[in-house]
């Protein structure tokens, strides 16, 4: 006798049997399971490069800002020499802000220059350079400058079309008696140039507080008044007999008490400016020593000038001095006459001392030469512009 098959053992199904048995196809294949599509998107972007999009959008840092920027401004100065002038703003927060506006002065010759120097640099760093000409009527060309990146402002530039470049220095003497002096000028946001005595009690401190601040210093160079002259030139002054030793031994001791000097100027020194042999040796000296010199112009027989320029030393002169009356409006008058001299010449210096009155003069004039273009430089870049080996002091003492 036959038994019938186990039904179940089979695989056919059996009366009561709940669900339908799995076919072998779905016995030997992995378990699904189901993953929100949502969760999905991050890694499908990743993979078909959908997230690309969004990493173009991120903002620009502020030193990504500043690094263009900067690229762009050593293109313009490379192009336009000492013929174009980058205007920055000037206070306590200068450099400050994340769109930065500047506005660049350039003369007829380097103006073209400078537009296509902007344009290739724009190109090469891949910026996108939107430019909107100024207003026309045939006189200076002007133009804003509009570098983008991803939609993302980098900086506006103004190019301005000039005449000639202004360019002003003004050197404050007879510093290192005080520490105060100094501290003071140096609270004004300008490229004064400071210019301090020797062998003092505060010379040295001076002087390095100057640098440390970014600011240039000169050594004032005692030299002899005329005879009969009632004030000293004080410590380590320059005088005529004196041998090319001692001249030597004296500046180079001078030097020594004001660290940091780039140049020298006189201090005093009506009689011993006006010796040819004496300055002779006071400029080769100086032009061993790779300094430039201004000439203060004590008097108008001074010889010191030309024997500078004999040596190839950059070396120019003090048009003005600012305050011989110790008043503000008298030093605000010396500083209108000095903005009249620098717009006739297109360069000029002048001379001032640490008084309480002429930092309150220059505090209130300084901005007006910043909205007449003149440019404040230290003396050590004026003494080195090609227009200045050409200009000469006048026959007369100036004012």
């Amino acid at each position: 006798m036959h038994s019938l098959p186990d039904k179940k053992a089979n695989g056919s199904p059996q009366p009561g049997d709940s669900q339908s048995p799995p076919s072998r196809l779905a016995q030997r294949a992995p378990a699904r399971v189901a993953v929100p599509f949502v969760l999905l998107l991050p890694l499908i972007l990743a993979l078909t490069g959908g997230g690309c999009h969004e990493s173009r959008r991120q903002p620009l840092s502020e030193s990504e800002r500043r690094e263009l920027a900067g690229r762009f401004l050593d293109s313009i100065a490379n192009v336009g020499g000492s013929q174009v002038r980058i205007k920055r703003p000037v206070g306590p927060h200068h450099g400050q802000g994340t769109d930065p506006s500047l506005q660049v002065l350039a003369t007829s010759g380097v103006y073209p220059s400078i537009l296509s120097a902007l344009q290739h640099e724009s190109e090469k760093n891949g910026l996108d350079l939107r430019k909107i000409p100024g207003s026309g009527g045939g006189g200076p060309r002007a133009i804003d400058l509009y570098l983008t990146r991803r939609g993302q402002r980098v900086c506006r530039i103004h190019l301005r079309e000039v005449p000639r470049l202004l360019r002003a220095a003004i050197v404050m003497d007879d510093l290192g008696q005080t520490s105060e002096a100094a501290r003071k000028l140096l609270a004004l946001p300008y490229p004064l140039t400071f210019s301090v005595l020797p062998h003092l009690r505060y010379s040295e401190a001076t002087a390095e507080e100057i640098h440390h601040a970014g600011r240039q210093v000169m050594l004032h160079l005692p030299m002899e008044a005329e005879p009969g002259s009632h004030v000293s030139p004080g410590e380590g002054a320059i005088r005529t007999g004196l041998s090319d030793a001692e001249v030597h031994r004296i500046i180079q001791d001078d030097l020594a008490s004001v660290p940091f000097a780039a140049g020298v100027n006189n201090h005093m020194g009506s009689h011993a400016t006006k010796s040819v042999p004496l300055m002779a040796d006071v400029m080769r000296i100086l032009a061993e020593r790779q300094l430039y010199f201004i000439d203060s112009r004590t008097t108008a027989d001074s010889v010191a000038l030309a024997a500078a320029r004999r040596q190839g030393l950059p070396a120019f002169y003090r048009a003005v001095f600012l305050d011989d009356t110790e008043t503000v409006p008298y030093t605000l008058g010396q500083l209108r006459e000095f903005r009249r001299i620098v717009e006739e010449q297109g360069v000029a210096l002048a001379i001032g001392h640490p008084h309480v009155t002429t930092i309150e003069a220059l505090a209130r004039f300084l901005p007006e030469l910043e909205r007449a273009d003149i440019e404040l430089v230290a003396a050590s870049e004026l003494v080195r512009l090609p227009e200045v080996a050409h200009l000469h002091p006048p026959a007369k003492p100036g004012s």
